[in-house]
């Protein structure tokens, strides 16, 4: 048996387990949902970096297949004999009358030796690029980079080669396509994220601000302030991949994903805000913040309840003058004692002269000299059972298990304790104590019952007391 159980008002060990409990399964869950709060973020990163490549990739795809019917269409008109005949008045008359119905703002044809033909409407003007005209007459089929013109609209020259009944090249036909036109096919696939394509230099060729384009804006200077940025689009530019990332741009963050337009190594480029991904995972890391913060007030508020709970208790059961049991808790550890299968002392003590120390010294130091035996008592008794105050200048001390030995080394601690305090120096009074004691064994439990032992226990103290007076006559 535990002492501080006996002496002292505190959580059963079955409370101690379910407090003990509760706070390892407060613990647990708080790094459970941390650790899957980390692992819904580290997947809604990945599940966020595959959404933008996805889009990107989308995007491209529509952009390939607006080219491709471009080019369909002006490798068609390139191999009619009206064109690969190369009779600059037919071939001028039949562009002029496809220019507008195939949606290209003017187109023009470039022959071998470099020569050129515009047909814009009714009007024939000099393309003088001699960049773009090597281009055309060495590759089969070319993009360019953006020009601009007078209204502002910049566009692409899309050119294919021209060959006669012979399969032999006589020139590319060419046409000017709006960029316009083609960044609005890609940004009506999708309401939400920023939409571009670079060049191969990071210039802007498809963009919502026009004036990006006109003004040859490079995306690199553009995210100049972000190391991040700069990083993963340098990445992007080199490799004919689809790259997707995760990165910070002034105090935001952002998915974003570059794929290569095949055609002519153009950067699809796919931009989308973080929250727009991740609040679903910050709704739910706050949902489990919340819970677990009401999980931990529940547990205070009820642990403060008990906590109270039994200070009121040990106040009801405390004498306030000695610290030791009151007379309710040692009926009540009388009772406890009662039922217990081991061997059982019940020991009664009286303080002598008390009545003489409260009448020639005063209540006070009366007080005093109870506060001092209840100290002597419980650094003696106290510290193999349990001990309390009884009533008045009468105390109690009840022993289990090897009672006899208990006894003998607790009544020579407590004859010590109270010959230290008597030889005190500034001592007012003399400590003395008579006492009593009654002890049941195992197998007479039947027959002398707590009542019967506190009875004898107290008659014995009181003929201790009896001869201690005698012996001061």
């Amino acid at each position: 048996m535990k002492i501080a159980k006996i002496n002292h008002i505190s959580f059963t060990f079955k409370e101690k387990l379910m407090w003990a409990s509760t706070v390892i399964a407060l613990i647990v869950i708080f790094f459970v949902s941390l650790y899957f709060s980390y692992l819904t973020y580290h997947s809604m990163v990945i599940r966020g970096e595959s959404f933008v490549s996805e889009r990107s990739d989308s995007m491209k795809q529509r952009i390939t297949a607006t080219l491709d019917e471009k080019f369909a269409v002006l490798s068609y008109i390139a191999s009619l004999p009206e064109i690969y005949e190369m009779n600059a008045e037919t071939q001028q008359q039949y562009l002029k009358d496809k220019v507008d119905s195939i949606g290209f703002k003017y187109m023009f044809i470039v022959r071998n030796d470099y020569s050129t033909m515009v047909i814009n409407r009714n009007t024939s003007q000099d393309h003088a690029d001699a960049e773009l005209f090597k281009m055309a007459i060495a590759n089969y089929k070319y993009i360019s980079d953006p020009y601009t013109d007078s209204s502002d609209d910049p566009f692409t020259i899309l050119t294919v080669s021209i060959f006669d009944e012979k399969d032999k090249k006589v020139g590319a036909l060419c046409a000017a396509l709006s960029l316009s036109s083609l960044y609005a096919e890609m940004k009506k696939m999708y309401s939400t994220g920023i939409v571009a394509a670079i060049t191969q230099n990071g210039e802007y060729v498809l963009y919502e601000d026009v004036s990006s384009i006109v003004s040859q804006a490079n995306a690199l200077n553009t995210y100049a302030d972000s190391p991040e940025a700069v990083e993963f689009i340098s990445r992007g530019l080199d490799s004919p991949k689809t790259l997707s990332g995760h990165i910070k741009y002034h105090d935001n963050v952002y998915y974003v994903a570059m794929s290569d337009l095949n055609y002519c190594h153009w950067k699809i480029i796919y931009i989308m805000e973080d929250d727009l991904i991740m609040r679903g995972v910050w709704n739910i890391l706050i949902i489990q913040s919340i819970a677990i913060v009401m999980m931990v007030l529940a547990f205070i508020l009820i642990f403060g309840h008990q906590y109270s709970a039994i200070r009121t208790k040990n106040m009801a059961y405390t004498d306030p003058l000695t610290g030791l049991g009151n007379a309710q808790k040692c009926h009540e550890m009388l009772n406890y004692f009662n039922e217990l299968n081991d061997p059982i002392m019940l020991i009664c003590f009286d303080l002598n002269k008390f009545k003489e120390i409260n009448d020639t010294l005063g209540h006070q130091v009366g007080d005093d000299a109870l506060k001092a035996f209840s100290l002597c008592l419980k650094k003696s008794f106290g510290t193999e059972g349990y001990v309390g105050r009884i009533g008045g200048d009468e105390f109690i001390s009840l022993l289990s298990g090897d009672v006899r030995a208990k006894y003998d080394k607790s009544i020579q601690a407590l004859n010590e304790e109270i010959e230290k305090n008597n030889s005190m120096e500034d001592a007012k009074f003399k400590l003395s104590v008579s006492h009593g004691t009654s002890v049941r064994i195992s197998d007479n439990m039947a027959y002398k019952p707590i009542n019967a032992m506190y009875y004898e226990a107290d008659k014995a103290m009181y003929e201790h007391k009896k001869q201690y007076h005698e012996s001061l006559r």
